[in-house]
């Protein structure tokens, strides 16, 4: 059994995540797909974690127990993530748009709000544009996919293709991903000390996978979609495209993509819309859960058709 950041727990009650949550596969052409998945009623939410030591059970574990009760939520895990090994092809850009639309005709839904972090936002973006009746609304956080270029690039295109990057996926040790989860990550104060030791043992759990299933630290996403000069994938010149309701969250000190772009695309979206996170940086889920859990739910209930929960 998994607790709530999935990872396998040795004792004590079973998460909110746990009780709320059942898990499902989808199979396709290149393997399979994990999802978990919660509520009986209400518009269908699918929640997208983002790229490296991310999977369904981690970024959006406390929006998820949010929306379950009045939401059908479904949280994948995306090709080489989490559950979703083996995976035998590419999970770059154009793949996971169509990994994610085999899905919801697997789930039979004709339409889904999208919940995106990062790499996921970038999916979610790339799905609107290629299959709009299929997005009823979008939360972009720390949006992938918008940007031409990312901070030192040539070296960011170089690093996933070299022996080094799988020397350093095999080195990585348990210690590390701890510290780098206690140490980097600019938690809120009201995130706690077992949130945090559940967040570091999943960081160590994800990579544990990646190495029996013989993955790559970085994603594919992040090794084929960063070009030698330029991102393969920019959604930021044909956001004028989306027109669903969006709203983009934030972090303030998001080193990896700058809020001016999230500024930027919220500005060229029809109806897009900006929520900065004072302190937060480009795991904005992770390190402040409930200003993003409070923005969701916000978000969502105005765009209700019955109006705000009371």
């Amino acid at each position: 059994m998994t607790d709530g950041y999935g990872t396998h727990r040795r004792s004590g009650a079973p998460t909110s995540f746990d009780r709320a949550f059942v898990s499902g596969r989808v199979g396709m052409a290149e393997g399979s797909v994990a999802y978990r998945s919660g509520g009986r009623d209400g518009p269908a939410v699918i929640l997208l974690h983002g790229a490296s030591l991310d999977n369904g059970s981690i970024t959006w574990r406390h929006v998820a127990e949010d929306l379950v009760t009045d939401h059908r939520v479904f949280a994948p895990d995306l090709p080489k993530h989490g559950e979703s090994w083996p995976w035998h092809g590419r999970a770059d850009q154009e793949a996971l748009e169509r990994v994610l639309l085999e899905m919801m005709d697997h789930l039979e839904l004709s339409a889904a709000t999208l919940v995106g972090l990062s790499l996921g936002a970038a999916v979610s973006l790339g799905v609107a544009r290629r299959a709009p009746d299929r997005v009823e609304r979008m939360v972009l956080a720390s949006a992938g996919g918008i940007q031409d270029r990312v901070t030192a690039h040539e070296l960011a295109y170089l690093s996933p293709r070299t022996p080094v990057s799988w020397a350093l996926t095999r080195a990585q040790s348990a210690r590390s991903l701890e510290r780098f989860a206690r140490r980097r990550l600019p938690f809120a104060d009201d995130v706690t000390e077992a949130e945090i030791d559940r967040l570091a043992a999943a960081y160590v759990a994800e990579y544990t996978a990646k190495r029996r299933h013989g993955g790559h630290v970085f994603s594919d996403w992040n090794r084929f979609e960063i070009g030698p000069r330029r991102m393969r994938t920019n959604h930021l010149p044909h956001l004028s495209e989306v027109s669903c309701p969006t709203l983009l969250v934030h972090g303030e000190e998001d080193t990896s993509v700058p809020v001016r772009l999230a500024r930027e695309a919220a500005e060229r979206m029809p109806q897009g819309r900006l929520e900065v996170v004072a302190g937060a940086g480009h795991f904005v889920a992770q390190d402040h859960p409930r200003e993003v859990v409070r923005l969701v739910r916000t978000f969502m209930d105005e765009m209700s058709p019955d109006g705000p929960t009371p």
